[in-house]
């Protein structure tokens, strides 16, 4: 997606940097990875193949993917804004994306779509809370609902379980409503994956919506409603030095 491929957005353990090609040698990497390749549904690509799909998620604006960085490993330079700033590389000032290569520790994505709220309605229950929500949603918007597919990998074995996905989750999900315009995000997760399904629901407030039995997954979901998002956005203000997103430039595809 175009919309975010100048955006970054810090936290106090990582910095999400959006997808660009220097960072596709170290993607493909990871994904010759068989552990990898099983938890996220995916078959292993050409590096070519990487090149060429990089490219064409830049040009779809209904794909919005993120790079996290492991901010302890990330490369300011003297000062913060400065270093989110960059407009003339040089040898001795590289871009910000480019000398912070070897901070990569995972990837996070969204997937957006417009929601059908009717197919998520239970007509059986006039007073279920989840048709109180939706009916919230319906009210706040005036235009088509969007939904978002929301997909977290942590590739670096040594960054897991130490609340560096979390953290990105909670990010993204506000950068994705705020800035998106999301008001609901939705997870399919294996059901041996019990760590992931665990964050989600436990840390992120998902709630199960759905079974594929096909692919042995989870279906999970968040509504934005008001409640929700003043929870997240209550778990996120103290992890961003700002509220609002660095900015800075780097060379396009």
């Amino acid at each position: 997606m175009k919309l975010n491929y100048e955006s970054c957005v810090l936290g106090s353990k990582v910095v999400l940097v959006p997808y660009r090609p220097e960072h596709v040698d170290t993607y493909h990497g990871w994904m010759q990875d068989q552990e990898i390749l099983d938890q996220t549904g995916s078959e292993p690509l050409s590096l070519q193949q990487e090149i060429d799909m990089q490219l064409e998620w830049y040009n779809d604006e209904m794909k919005c993917t993120f790079i996290v960085l492991s901010r302890d490993l990330c490369n300011f330079g003297d000062n913060c804004d400065d270093a989110l700033v960059d407009r003339t590389p040089t040898n001795e000032n590289p871009l910000f994306v480019e000398r912070n290569l070897d901070a990569m520790i995972g990837d996070i994505n969204l997937f957006l779509s417009t929601w059908d709220k009717d197919e998520n309605e239970d007509d059986t229950a006039a007073n279920n809370p989840k048709n109180k929500d939706i009916d919230q949603i319906s009210k706040n918007v005036n235009h088509e609902i969007m939904q978002a597919e929301i997909d977290i990998m942590i590739a670096e074995h040594s960054n897991r379980r130490c609340g560096m996905g979390l953290q990105a989750c909670r990010m993204m999900i506000a950068y994705g409503h705020d800035h998106l315009g999301v008001q609901r995000f939705f997870a399919r997760i294996n059901e041996d994956n019990t760590a992931s399904i665990s964050m989600f629901r436990n840390k992120l407030g998902f709630s199960q919506c759905g079974y594929a039995e096909c692919f042995k997954q989870v279906e999970l979901e968040l509504l934005c409603t008001s409640d929700t998002l003043d929870r997240i956005r209550g778990q996120i203000l103290p992890l961003l030095d700002t509220n609002q997103l660095h900015i800075f430039e780097s060379k396009v595809p």
